[in-house]
């Protein structure tokens, strides 16, 4: 396959292919392999996981998606009904993921200096850490009502 027949390999056009992403994608794919994983010629990528705050808490459905230079991280499982996604704090609500009851984390920005998310950062200190403590303190927020976590939600 050829450049002029539309198709692009990777590492042949360093614009088009992003090998920080590539290897991110890699990293993620060997930490939670699932078939559906798939990276395009841009280097955006959707990672499928299954994630728990800690050995004793509820297992959750995760998707680690990268569009453009950042990754933003979604949880499917369980299902969240459009009025809890009003209650939920330290997520972003849509017309998109109340329809389909997933929500979209807000994970970025704490009171400990954590800002957004670079490639180049270690995914098990970052995004996957992060999606961690997020669930842990969704879980106490379930259990108290009250969010324990902290940090500032963009208005």
């Amino acid at each position: 396959m050829t450049k002029q027949q539309g198709h692009i390999r990777f590492g042949v056009t360093a614009r088009r292919n992003h090998p920080i992403k590539i290897r991110y994608f890699k990293r993620l794919n060997e930490t939670f392999p699932d078939n559906r994983n798939h990276i395009n010629a841009k280097g955006d990528f959707f990672v499928y996981a299954q994630l728990r705050a800690n050995s004793n808490g509820s297992k959750y459905s995760v998707v680690f998606i990268s569009k453009g230079w950042s990754i933003s991280v979604r949880v499917y499982s369980p299902f969240f009904q459009k009025e809890d996604l009003l209650k939920i704090p330290h997520i972003f609500v849509s017309k998109s993921n109340s329809e389909h009851g997933y929500v979209s984390l807000c994970l970025y920005k704490n009171n400990f200096g954590h800002a957004e998310f670079r490639f180049g950062d270690r995914l098990d200190t970052s995004i996957i850490a992060w999606t961690k403590e997020w669930l842990y303190f969704y879980e106490l927020f379930l259990i108290t009502g009250r969010w324990y976590g902290n940090g500032e939600h963009p208005q």
